[in-house]
């Protein structure tokens, strides 16, 4: 059974904590929360990775976030060897925020990177340290020295 997640990150990408209820736990462990702030992996960008903290004030890291069944089933991925959580239970979610941060420069960078070469995309992949966007470019004479110059007008 597919669940939904209400994705708060899509009404505002700079939120780094809010509160949730446990609505699932998979058989995997995956902990499916009724809203989120966690961006899932997607389109070569990675998911998020932060903690859910208890009321107890205890937390739950989490080290990934993935899509469940649908797009709209978001998973977050504990740790290894962190406590179980129970369907109901209240939690405060907190992405890492530094993270996320560099994330969204490095996949907005990808993006100018895509109007400054207007060919075929045929894979990317961003992380916090490098990231690439491949091109079918069928024009030799396009140079690193233009790709440079084309990004620096846009910045």
């Amino acid at each position: 059974m597919a669940y939904r997640t209400e994705a708060l990150f899509r009404d505002d990408a700079y939120l780094k904590t809010a509160d949730a209820t446990v609505v699932a736990v998979n058989d995997r462990g995956g902990v499916i929360l009724d809203r989120t702030i966690f961006y899932a992996t997607s389109g070569g960008q990675p998911g998020d990775s932060g903690a859910l903290e208890r009321a107890d004030g205890s937390r739950i890291e989490i080290a990934a976030t993935i899509t469940g069944e649908t797009k709209d089933e978001i998973v977050h991925v504990q740790a290894p060897a962190q406590a179980a959580l129970a369907v109901g239970e209240k939690v405060k979610l907190a992405i890492d925020w530094e993270r996320r941060h560099l994330l969204m420069r490095m996949h907005a960078a990808c993006h100018l990177l895509t109007v400054v070469c207007p060919f075929p995309i045929t894979g990317a992949s961003v992380s916090e340290d490098d990231s690439r966007v491949d091109f079918d470019i069928p024009d030799a004479s396009f140079t690193r020295e233009d790709v440079t110059a084309g990004l620096m007008d846009l910045v």
